[in-house]
């Protein structure tokens, strides 16, 4: 976790000095609102009645869960950079509409860690099924997830001082399609895998999500790809949690379990290989996400020109230069991946995610740059519409930050695809430079 120091000035002081102090529901739905709803107008996506909806789900289910004021006694949030328990994001593809997103954690109490519930399990089993219910998602992945990731009470003794609490027991997700809100889950399975006593932490994490109800025996051939990828490897790669959408998977086709990786290099022969998952996925459409990828990866890694090898000139000098990341030596540093399984078909998808920040230093280097990328890829948010800088800015205003991830995948039916995450800035603050990074 990572924080910037706020910058308030006199007149800012002063006013939320003399105004009245907000219950922490009023406090979160209005700020969680002022961001998404300029996010989901700008979008051109939303009808006034579909957004007046999300912003009711907002208001009556997921404020409730952010804890006490951020100004009260409370455990750093984790989900971005910024220290900020939200993360929206606009999901940019080929073909189809600008769709808003967003991210929570799901906040643990304070002080729980001296408590019952030091790693906040108890609370996520709460949190969880009550905004399954209110959007009307299907719990059977859900629950069979938190029974294979989640401590037994014994377990929680026995690790409780012996590993750190300061990691979210879970995170969420929503995509907002048209009126509707769908959800889906992220755990981090290495609490879980360490009490287990097994000697990998892979082997378990993979094995218990092949014990998904139901379909979870579906997932196996998927799985048995990732693990021995991960099993033979030349380069450092590390499963760090996994995604599962929150639908019934007899009923919905589509649905997927995600593995999440990280690489610490950005070096795109790694990049190649964690794509492909070292030469195993040489499919077309596995082949052409790689190739489009290699063409944005100056882009994407904002490269100045003279920086490093060329592209074209020297390809194999190129494909094995990593570019120094800003901030070093924290988990937002290098590279993340996803692998996408669907049990209900064959073949795999993967995804990579490039820590924008690390390769700009303002805002608008950051919106430039993503504009970049979305003209090379003929996306009508490009430089010239100024449709995404200006949607960005609706949110956000002349305080915003560096976006987070930068995603991007291709697929038959999808064409590119990619996501900005956007970090939920709590109060007007700074870019993050180098002498001022904190990691806890």
């Amino acid at each position: 976790m990572a924080t910037a120091s706020p910058v308030f000035s006199p007149a800012q002081t002063t006013a939320v000095a003399a105004a009245p102090t907000p219950t922490a529901q009023q406090f979160w739905t209005k700020w969680l609102s002022d961001i998404l709803g300029p996010l989901m107008a700008h979008s051109g996506s939303y009808t006034p009645e579909q957004m007046a909806v999300h912003l009711k789900f907002l208001e009556d289910h997921v404020a409730p869960t952010l804890g006490p004021l951020p100004s009260e006694p409370r455990n750093t949030y984790t989900q971005t950079y910024v220290d900020s328990p939200f993360e929206p994001s606009l999901n940019l593809t080929s073909s189809g509409k600008v769709k808003v997103r967003y991210g929570i954690e799901v906040v643990k109490p304070y002080g729980c860690e001296h408590g019952d519930d030091p790693f906040g399990e108890q609370r996520a089993r709460e949190v969880l099924p009550a905004l399954a219910r209110a959007c009307g998602a299907d719990m059977q992945w859900i629950k069979t997830a938190m029974d294979a990731f989640f401590l037994t009470k014994e377990e929680t003794e026995a690790m409780r001082g012996k590993l750190p609490t300061f990691m979210p027991s879970a995170l969420l997700a929503f995509d907002l399609d048209g009126d509707k809100t769908m959800m889906k889950i992220y755990i981090i399975g290495m609490r879980k895998a360490i009490a287990s006593g097994l000697p990998s932490t892979n082997h378990f994490i993979l094995g218990a999500l092949r014990k998904l109800q139901p379909l979870g025996e579906q997932l196996a051939p998927g799985l048995d790809t990732v693990a021995e990828y991960l099993a033979t490897t030349k380069h450092h790669v590390m499963l760090i949690f996994v995604g599962i959408d929150c639908v019934d998977p007899t009923v919905h086709k589509s649905a997927r379990v995600k593995v999440y990786l990280h690489t610490s290099s950005n070096a795109f022969e790694v990049v190649r290989d964690v794509m492909t998952l070292g030469g195993r996925l040489v499919d077309e459409v596995s082949l052409k996400r790689v190739e489009m990828l290699r063409d944005l990866w100056p882009l994407l890694r904002n490269e100045k020109p003279g920086e490093g090898p060329d592209p074209v000139a020297d390809p194999a000098a190129y494909d094995a230069w990593h570019k120094t990341d800003r901030l070093t030596g924290t988990p937002l540093s290098g590279l993340q991946y996803n692998v996408e399984i669907c049990p209900n078909k064959p073949g795999l998808e993967t995804k990579c995610y490039v820590p924008l920040f690390q390769h700009t230093r303002s805002a608008q280097e950051s919106e430039a740059a993503m504009e970049r990328v979305l003209d090379r890829l003929g996306h009508e948010w490009g430089s010239d519409t100024g449709k995404y800088r200006n949607c960005v800015a609706a949110a956000f205003g002349k305080h915003r930050v560096s976006p987070t991830f930068l995603s991007f995948s291709y697929s038959k039916s999808k064409g590119a695809y990619m996501s900005s995450y956007l970090p939920g800035v709590l109060a007007a603050g700074h870019e993050i430079e180098s002498g001022d990074w904190e990691y806890k």
